[in-house]
This record gives C-alpha cells, sequence and structure tokens, in this order.
C-alpha cells in the first residue's frame, strides 16, 4: 500500500471487508430500515475511504470542493426526510367522518384506509413501506417524496463519480490505494448506484404520475384511472405537485435543503368539479 497514506498500513483490507459483509448479513434481515442503512453505511466507506481520496489526487482543488459540497448536500437533504418520514406519525383517524371502517368499526375522514401491520385507520394512506417501518400518510407523504428524490440523485452523483475510478482500474492506472480487492469493493458500489438509479428512476416515475392525477397508491388500483376516471381530488397537476412536496406559494427552492413539510387540507377535499353527476 502506498506509503503516503500509512494509516492504513496497519489494516487486513480483504478480513475487513469481509467482516463487515457479515454485519451486512446480521442487521440487513432486521427490517427495511436495517438494509437501507446497511446500504448508506456501505456506500459511506467507499465514498470517504477510497473516492474522496481518488478526487483529491485527481482533480483540480476547486472541482474537489464542489464534488464536496454535491455530495454532502444530497447527504444532509437525503438523511433529513428519510428520518423523518420514519419518525412523523403519518396520521391516525380520531373516529370522524363520512365513511365508516370495517375492521375498527369506527367512522374515518375522506382518503383513510386501514393499515392492517400499524392497527388503525391512517389518514390520507398511500401504503404501507416497509423501507421505512412506517405508513405513507398525511402527515409524512412530503418526506417521503422528497427522500426519494434525493436518493435518486445521490445514486446517479454515485454513479457518475465512480465510473472514472472504473475506467482506471481496466486500463490499470488506478490512482487511488494499491489494494487487490478494492476493484471488486468499488464495482459493486457502482452497481448498487446504478441500480437504485434505475429503481428510484422508476419509482420517482411512478408517484409523479399518481401526484399529477390526484391519486395515492391504493386510490389508483380503486379508481383505475388508466380508463378514464378522473380522481375527485385532482386540482391540477401543478397544485397537486405543491400539495405532494409541502410547496407553499411556489417557493420551490425551499426544497434544495431540509425544510418541514406542510401537510394541505386540500389534500383531503374532494373538488367539486370532478365528481360526475347525473
Amino acid at each position: 500500500i502506498n506509503a503516503e497514506y500509512g494509516v492504513f498500513k496497519t489494516m487486513e483490507w480483504k478480513e475487513s471487508f469481509l467482516i463487515f459483509l457479515k454485519v451486512l448479513k446480521v442487521v440487513s434481515p432486521v427490517s427495511g430500515v436495517g438494509m437501507i442503512s446497511t446500504m448508506f453505511l456501505f456506500l459511506a466507506v467507499v465514498y470517504y475511504l477510497f473516492l474522496v481520496p481518488y478526487q483529491w489526487r485527481t482533480y483540480w482543488l476547486s472541482f474537489f470542493i464542489l464534488n464536496i459540497l454535491i455530495a454532502h448536500w444530497i447527504l444532509i437533504n437525503t438523511l433529513y426526510n428519510y428520518i423523518l418520514s420514519i419518525i412523523i406519525h403519518p396520521g391516525k383517524s380520531k373516529g370522524t367522518g363520512p365513511s365508516k371502517c370495517r375492521t375498527c368499526r369506527t367512522n374515518r375522514p375522506e382518503r383513510s384506509h386501514h393499515c392492517r401491520q400499524c392497527g388503525f385507520c391512517v389518514l390520507m394512506m398511500d401504503h404501507h413501506c416497509m423501507w421505512i417501518n412506517n405508513c405513507i400518510g398525511y402527515y409524512n407523504y412530503g418526506y417521503f417524496m422528497r427522500a426519494c428524490a434525493y436518493v435518486l440523485i445521490g445514486a446517479v452523483y454515485g454513479t457518475v463519480a465512480l465510473w472514472p475510478e472504473l475506467v482506471a482500474y481496466a486500463d490499470g492506472e488506478s490512482a487511488m490505494f494499491n489494494i487487490p480487492d478494492l476493484p471488486n469493493i468499488c464495482f459493486a458500489a457502482w452497481c448498487l448506484s446504478f441500480a437504485v438509479t434505475i429503481g428510484f428512476t422508476i419509482l420517482n416515475l411512478w408517484y409523479l404520475s399518481l401526484i399529477t392525477s390526484g391519486m395515492t397508491s391504493i386510490e389508483y388500483k380503486q379508481l383505475r384511472a388508466w380508463n378514464g376516471v378522473v380522481s375527485p381530488y385532482n386540482r391540477g397537476w401543478k397544485v397537486n405537485l405543491a400539495y405532494a412536496y409541502g410547496v407553499k406559494g411556489g417557493r420551490w427552492k425551499r426544497l434544495l435543503w431540509p425544510c418541514y413539510y406542510i401537510p394541505y387540507d386540500y389534500w383531503t377535499e374532494v373538488n367539486l368539479e370532478n365528481i360526475e353527476t347525473e
């Protein structure tokens, strides 16, 4: 190993990486949150121990600083929205409303549905997400959508940032540590980033189609919007997007940094213009 990085001389990287994989094997099955956390941890290890030194030795100082700022901007926003989507309660019905739950045997507001995992009726329920071990509902919907967007941005960044190092390895001219197993580690991180990019591109496009149509995942199944049925909660794609991401007064720039999600009452109110009458 290069003497310039003497701090790494005494480490047996192959054994350390195998131990790390064993830890992932133990933690991951605990829950979807554990799996997401381990993937974050793996990518963080690759980024801070391998990619940052590579960029430091390869890029101009200004470009290196720019990459560091972009990476941490993505990281902070992703963690902020992901953690809040976990800890923020989605909203529980107080037993009042026009419809009645067959399981709870109590009344509930419009757009509420019973969650078997949570054991109560969730306000404006979209689905129960195993990746956050929580329901996506009225109070945390915006955090979930923001987290999905920033995960996609981070995955694209990781895919692009790791590519030059993979090319350098293929040409036998790596600028990073002379570690035998490092190409496999970086290639695994690149494959993970690329897979997340594909998966979250599809996920974000799917949710954008739902939001612009004024529907949740459950309502999509019920209304069958693609057969011409219009959601009674649809107020136009611009207004729907503003409600979904918690933007007030067209202040979309607030989504560029961690900010509080403001749910709107219109999310749960019927748009009378979309109600069919005889």
